[in-house]
C-alpha cells in the first residue's frame, strides 16, 4: 500500500524488504500519518466554526428581534437530506384540502366550476346552502289533527325508531303479513267488542286468526261510570273454546291518577271474579266511543300521561302485560312518550304502510275488513311479538 508517491519502490516489493528497512519505515510512516490526521482535524474544525451559528444568531452574536426568522440555510448547500430547497407550501398534496369557497380542483377553461365540499360551486361560495324542508329532513313526522289540519312534529331523539322495513309488509287480503329475511313474522289478531254482535270464534280460528283483543269495559265519557262490555264474558268463553289466544283492552276516561287506579282495580277485579287468564296484554285505550264533548277532552299532556302510567303499572304489578293503544295523533300529541319508555305500544292506523315513527309491537291496520265469523267490518291487527312465550 502506497502512502506517498515519493516512497522508494523497493518498499513495495516484499521480496526486497528487510528488517532494518521495516523498522525505519515503520517509524516514518507513523509520524507521517499523525501529521496528516492533525492537519485534517484543524481544517475541519475551522470550517465547522465558520458555518455554525451561535444559540442567539450567527457567529454567536446576540440576536435582535426577528433575527432567527431572517436566517436561512444556503440554498446551494449540499448538506440538506434531499438536496432541495422547497417549502411545505410547494408540495402538491396541500391542494387536496381546499378552504371554503375554493374549488377542489382548478377547472379548465371549458369545465364547469368544481363543487366545493359544502355542495356549492366556486361562484356560489357566499350563498348559504338551502336547508331541506321539514318534510324531507328526516327529523319531523306528519300528523293530521282532529280538525283535519296538517302539522309536522319534531321527532324525539330519545325514543327508539321502529325497525320494520316497508318492503317486508305484504297484504294478502284480508290479512297483512310481515316478512323478514324471507321468513314470515307476526300473528293475526282481531279486536272485538259488543259492536261486532254475535261472533263465530271457530270461524275466525279457521280463517287464520291467532288471537283476539276483547273489550273488557269502559268508563263513561260524560258520566264517568265504570261498566263491563255487555258481551265480554260471552266473547271470552267462546274465544277460549275455539282455541284462540286472548288479550283485552279497557277504554279510559280518567281525569286524574285516582280514577286511573280505579280503572285498573276494576279490570283486575273482573278478571279475578271470572277466573280469566290472558296470554296477550291488557291494553289501555283512549278510543272515543261517541261524538260530543268528553270529560277527558281538555286534559293536558302530562296529567294524561301520568294517568296512563298509573293504569299500566297497576296492571303489570298484578302479573299481566299492559300496553297503550292509540292512533298517531293521539300518541304523539296527547302523551309524553318519553316518559313511557318501557311500555309497549299498540298503534292504530288504516294505511298500507304504517306511518308511526317509533317502536310499536302491534298494528291495527283495518277497521272494516271482511272475514269469516264477523258479520260487519272486522278490526284486524298484526302483532310482532309472541306474547304466549314472552
Amino acid at each position: 500500500m502506497k502512502l506517498n508517491e515519493d516512497f522508494d519502490d523497493e518498499y513495495d516489493d516484499p521480496l526486497t524488504f528487510n528488517s532494518g528497512h521495516k523498522s525505519a519505515m515503520g517509524t516514518a510512516a507513523v509520524v507521517a500519518v499523525l501529521f496528516i490526521l492533525l492537519a485534517v482535524a484543524i481544517v475541519v474544525m475551522a470550517n465547522q466554526s465558520a458555518k455554525t451559528p451561535g444559540r442567539n444568531g450567527a457567529s454567536g452574536a446576540k440576536a435582535t428581534p426577528g433575527a432567527a426568522a431572517d436566517w436561512n440555510p444556503d440554498p446551494n448547500a449540499t448538506s440538506l437530506i434531499s438536496g432541495k430547497t422547497g417549502t411545505a407550501s410547494d408540495l402538491d398534496f396541500w391542494d387536496a384540502y381546499p378552504t371554503k369557497g375554493q374549488p377542489t380542483l382548478a377547472p379548465s377553461s371549458n369545465q364547469a366550476p368544481s363543487p366545493t365540499p359544502w355542495g356549492g360551486s366556486a361562484e356560489e361560495d357566499e350563498t348559504e346552502e338551502e336547508k331541506p324542508s321539514v318534510s324531507e329532513d328526516g327529523l319531523h313526522t306528519r300528523i293530521i289533527n282532529e280538525d283535519g289540519t296538517e302539522e309536522w312534529v319534531e321527532l324525539n331523539p330519545y325514543l327508539s325508531r321502529n325497525s320494520y322495513q316497508a318492503s317486508g309488509f305484504v297484504y294478502q287480503k284480508p290479512f297483512m303479513s310481515y316478512y323478514e329475511n324471507n321468513t314470515k313474522k307476526g300473528f293475526v289478531g282481531v279486536d272485538i267488542s259488543k259492536e261486532e254482535g254475535d261472533v263465530d270464534f271457530v270461524a275466525l280460528k279457521n280463517a287464520g286468526v291467532d288471537f283476539v283483543m276483547l273489550r273488557l269495559g269502559q268508563r263513561g265519557y260524560t258520566t264517568g261510570d265504570l261498566s263491563m262490555d255487555e258481551r265480554f264474558v260471552e266473547n271470552y268463553n267462546k274465544a277460549r273454546e275455539a282455541g284462540l289466544d286472548v288479550g283485552m283492552y279497557f277504554v279510559t276516561a280518567a281525569v286524574n291518577i285516582d280514577e286511573a287506579k280505579e280503572e285498573a282495580d276494576f279490570c283486575i277485579q273482573v278478571l279475578t271474579e271470572y277466573d280469566m287468564r290472558l296470554n296477550y296484554p291488557l291494553a289501555l285505550s283512549t278510543e272515543k266511543l261517541g261524538s260530543g264533548k268528553a270529560r277527558m277532552d281538555e286534559l293536558e299532556k302530562m296529567p294524561r300521561t301520568n294517568n296512563a302510567i298509573t293504569f299500566m303499572k297497576a296492571i303489570e304489578n298484578s302479573g299481566i302485560f299492559s300496553m297503550l293503544y292509540g292512533d298517531k295523533t293521539t300518541l304523539i300529541k296527547k302523551y309524553s312518550l318519553g316518559s313511557m319508555i318501557g311500555y309497549d305500544v299498540w298503534y292504530s292506523g288504516d294505511e298500507d304502510i304504517p306511518d308511526y315513527p317509533y317502536q310499536y309491537v302491534m298494528w291495527q291496520y283495518d277497521k272494516g275488513a271482511k272475514i269469516d265469523g264477523i258479520q260487519g267490518g272486522a278490526h284486524l291487527n298484526i302483532c310482532f311479538l309472541d306474547y304466549t312465550i314472552r
